[in-house]
Order: structure tokens, then sequence, then C-alpha cells
């Protein structure tokens, strides 16, 4: 039997670059667009070029998904070397990527075994999920092994970020015009986690050092960590990611912890000077 194919987003972000040379994964390609400009979310992508798209066309950037006739298309590509595709997506709460796939495997039907899996998360939260699938295919696990492995690890993924500016909260509905605009001249910083594949507003501060605090608050209520990355919006990491690091490398020693630049994507829902932080905590009885 053919090794399960993975499939899974452009704006996945990876825990090394190495990973797509070791492992056979394909990329849907995902796409920001901000007035007649667009760019592809992908791991080499500078957020800082699409800034200054953003800044430019002076409106808020949206993301641009395969349709089903796309995913239909790279469904059949892998078809002619695989009976079994794994399609692992960026949550439905942010995009409709994961509809898209699920509309094209129904074209498949009793061809190809295609599952679908929402991982209600994004960015380096995705990356882990699809690193897991990937190295379990190496491994030669049937599908329904590989599934259960992915879904298993979706509860214990977390991801939080702190904004700076509210706007991006009104774009997408989480709050009124007024609001933003009064948390804007006030200096509110507002947090937001995925909860269930979607943003959800948790609590505000009032200043970036505070923001900072609750963020290590937020790591350090784990007992146990398997995996920790900062999202940050450069590529090199920045100081204050840096001391952020130093700080939860104190907490938890012995867990990997790196810096993550988020892509466009990520950056219309929470802006281009954010940072975040994406947690998978340990399954009980492992560490």
């Amino acid at each position: 039997m053919t090794p399960v194919c993975i499939v899974t987003d452009s704006s996945t972000r990876f825990p090394t670059p190495s990973i797509l040379n070791r492992y056979p994964i394909t990329l849907a390609p995902i796409k920001v667009r901000c007035g007649a400009v667009s760019v592809q979310d992908e791991t080499e992508t500078d957020l800082a070029r699409m800034q200054d798209i953003a800044e430019s066309c002076k409106s808020y950037s949206k993301i641009e998904v395969p349709s089903m006739g796309d995913m239909i298309d790279i469904y059949s590509q892998l078809q002619s070397g695989a009976d079994q595709i794994l399609s692992i997506h960026t949550s439905s709460g942010l995009s409709e990527m994961v509809n898209n796939a699920n509309a094209a495997s129904q074209h498949f039907l009793g061809r190809v075994d295609i599952q679908v899996i929402d991982s209600q998360s994004a960015s380096i939260g995705l990356g882990w999920l699809v690193q897991a699938a990937a190295e379990a295919a190496a491994r030669g696990e049937p599908l329904e092994t590989i599934v259960r492995i992915v879904r298993g690890m979706i509860p214990r993924l977390y991801l939080v970020f702190f904004l700076d500016d509210l706007t991006y909260l009104e774009h997408n509905g989480l709050i009124s015009r007024s609001q933003a605009i009064l948390g804007n001249m006030l200096g509110v910083i507002p947090f937001l986690t995925m909860e269930e594949g979607r943003m959800i507003p948790m609590e505000k501060v009032r200043s970036r050092p505070r923001a900072i605090e609750k963020l290590i608050e937020f790591v350090c209520e784990f007992s146990a960590v398997e995996n920790l990355a900062i999202l940050q919006s450069y590529k090199r990491p920045t100081q204050e990611s840096l001391s952020v690091m130093d700080r939860l490398r104190s907490y938890h020693p012995r867990s990997p912890i790196q810096t993550v630049c988020y892509g466009p994507s990520l950056s219309t829902f929470i802006g281009f000077n954010s940072l975040g932080v994406a947690v998978m905590e340990a399954e009980e009885g492992t560490l």
C-alpha cells in the first residue's frame, strides 16, 4: 500500500523548514488580497511586504483560498500515486478552506479515501499537526491511525495573541466600530484566543508590558508542555520575543521553544504588530 498523502495550506508554519524536504507534503496555495494586489502566504513570505501593501491600498486584506475546483485538481494529481489522502487545514472559523476541501473530496467517493480535518488552529499550530501526520505516514501507519493521532492533538493545542489595533477586531465582527475607536484612544490592548476554531476576545490590558506578563501567565498554567512557540511579526527573533522565550524556558526547561513569524493570513485577524504564543500541551503521563 502506498503511503498516505498529506495536504495542507501554504499558510502553515512548520517547526523547521526542512520538514518540507523530508516529507512529501502538498501545499494548497493561500493568498491574501488587498485592493488589486495579492500575496501568496507561504513560509518565505515577508510580512513586512504585506504591511506595506495594506498601508498603500488603505483597505483591509482578505484571505483567498483554493476553490472546490482547485482542490479537485490537487487531489486528482495525487490520485495517480495514492489511494489515501489526509487533508489538514486552517480552522474553518478563519477561512473556507475546510469547506472547499470537504466539497472536493466528495468527487472522489469510491475511488480515493480522502479524510479532511479541521485543525481548529492556524500557523505553527497547524504545522505541528501536519508534522505529526507526515511522520506517521512515513512510518507506514494506516490512515485511520494517522487521523486518530491528529484528532487527539487538537484538544491539546492552544493559541493566544494580543494586538495593539482594535480595528482588526471590528473588521472581523468581534467588536463595534465605536468600541474600536474608543479602545484605540485609550490604548487598550485586547487578547484573542482560538476557541473551537474561532477567534474569541478574552480580556484587555492597558500596556504592552502587562500584555506580555499575561502571555507568560497563560503558559505557566500548563504543568507539562510538549511544544511552545512565540508568534511574532518579524522574520528574526526580536528582543521582546527573546525575553519572553527566556522566561518561558525557566518554567518549561525541557520543552522545545521557538519563534515563528506569523503570515499574511493571520495578520488579517491580528494585524502587523502582535505577539502570541502557541502551546501544545503534553499528553497526560508523557512528561
